[in-house]
């Protein structure tokens, strides 16, 4: 199942992956990039939902992760407490300490999960369901005027028919820490030629004509509407939008990619 994860992400074809050790731990190696410095950090655990099982279910962590150094420790700050929340959902904490806290948080639900495990066991019925995992990856890349773009995938299995995984894309200012958001780049007003040129785009991908032809493709499926997704990477020559599976189409479609160029932006732009 593990496996059949990986490949999926491989085959996005954003993000590259670095192979996870074991724990938690911070490689010696950094890359830098100026005043920026990129640090991996690296978590894996597998954690059985019974010990006294001879074969029992796992619950899988596998976080390959990158920690951002400035030389103004206030833009360290500011931008590892984003990454760390927007991962782990958890407040001013460090990527590991919220990814440490997520842990534990995620073993202790996981263990709930023991009595029903044991009482299908009984009843001798499958258990696939219990093998969770959840596998974090990211990417840094310098885009717009120099804007960090940091990439995540999350993939996670918690029982289903099928995994759940989404990309999520913070932009920041170097200089700051803070995150870029479409108002600082654009003008006011921009949502709606922005939305037009997302379904031209959208169209063109899919080689028909119109919204109707669009949706005969299978995507803005049930009424579902275009709107101006806040996932999207600040390219040096172009914004790319980010749609999760079911945001604008059914799962079986994937994520979908929307580029609009600044030269289309011209007018729009700051």
């Amino acid at each position: 199942m593990k496996k059949c994860a990986e490949i999926l992400f491989y085959s996005l074809a954003i993000i590259l992956f670095a192979c996870c050790g074991n724990n938690a731990k911070k490689d010696k190696e950094t890359v830098s990039d100026n005043d920026i410095t990129i640090t991996p950090f690296e978590y894996h655990e597998t954690f059985k939902l019974n010990e006294n099982a001879i074969e029992s279910p796992t619950l899988e962590f596998d976080m390959s992760l990158s920690l951002i150094e400035s030389c103004d420790p206030v833009v360290s700050e500011n931008i590892n407490q984003a990454i760390a929340y927007t991962l782990f959902e958890i407040h001013d904490k460090s990527v590991k300490d919220a990814c440490e806290k997520f842990v534990e948080l995620r073993k202790r639900e996981y263990m709930e999960l023991q009595p029903e495990f044991i009482d299908i066991k009984n009843n001798d019925m499958p258990a696939v369901w219990f093998y969770n995992y959840y596998i974090a990856n990211s990417e840094v890349e310098r885009g717009y005027n120099g804007v960090l773009n940091y990439i995540i995938m999350w993939e996670e299995f918690t029982g289903g028919a099928h995994p759940n995984s989404y990309y999520t894309v913070l932009n920041f200012n170097p200089g700051t820490g803070e995150e870029i958001i479409l108002s600082d780049i654009l003008k006011e007003n921009y949502e709606e030629p922005l939305t037009d040129m997302l379904i031209n785009n959208l169209a063109k991908q899919l080689e028909v004509t119109n919204v109707d032809g669009i949706k005969e493709k299978g995507y803005l499926y049930q009424d579902t509407e275009m709107f101006i997704s806040n996932n999207f990477i600040l390219d040096n020559d172009k914004i790319v939008f980010i749609y999760n599976k079911y945001e604008i189409a059914p799962y079986a479609l994937g994520d979908i990619m929307i580029e609009v160029t600044y030269n289309e932006l011209k007018d729009l732009m700051k």
